[in-house]
């Protein structure tokens, strides 16, 4: 009887062990598949805003905020768009002193390769309110298809326009490479 269990303890015992090793090999597979972009785009436009924590709070304290104060709390703070405007976000951007990067074609691609769907989820989540400073525009034959908010302090974003899921994106990982991307100059 003894004999009986050791060999079914033995078979078990390896048909476990190689099914794990075809979920490895499965695995591997996932990792190679290429990866969809969350926008068919053709384009990539990059914004940036300089401008200091002291500005932003002088701002904040004023007891009547005019309208393009509160437009302008409404793209640096708060989720503004919610979905893609009829009229130029990017002439919104430049009315608020956002200023347009000149991108060359691998770094528009590259950007691209960062925002694609991801089979993993970021494991932190943001400790600071966001500072939307970086803001990249997505187009295909001159018409805005996505827009990305990305506060590169706390690690927030908000992805507007992707028909996928954008769940997965937000790793450290990535956001450091976007970032060596649009400043490549600049130290980590």
């Amino acid at each position: 009887m003894r004999k009986y269990i050791f060999i079914i303890t033995i078979i078990i015992f390896l048909s476990c062990n190689h099914s794990q090793k075809g979920d490895k090999a499965e695995n591997k597979k996932v990792v190679k598949k290429e990866l969809r972009p969350f926008f068919d785009s053709d384009k990539v436009d990059h914004y940036y805003l300089d401008f200091s924590e002291d500005d932003f709070a002088k701002i904040l304290m004023k007891e009547n905020n005019t309208k393009m104060e509160e437009e302008f709390f409404d793209i640096y703070v708060h989720h503004f768009p919610d979905t893609i405007l009829q009229e130029n976000f990017d002439k919104i951007l430049l009315k608020h002193k956002y200023k347009k990067s000149e991108l060359t074609i691998k770094q528009q691609k590259d950007i691209q390769n960062v925002f694609s769907e991801k089979y993993s989820s970021p494991d932190s989540y943001a400790s600071c309110a966001a500072e939307y400073r970086d803001v990249f525009i997505f187009k295909k034959k001159e018409k805005t298809v996505g827009i990305a908010k990305i506060c590169f302090k706390c690690g927030r974003f908000q992805i507007v326009g992707s028909k996928l899921d954008t769940n997965g994106f937000g790793l450290w990982s990535e956001l450091d490479k976007l970032k060596s991307i649009i400043r490549p100059n600049e130290k980590p």
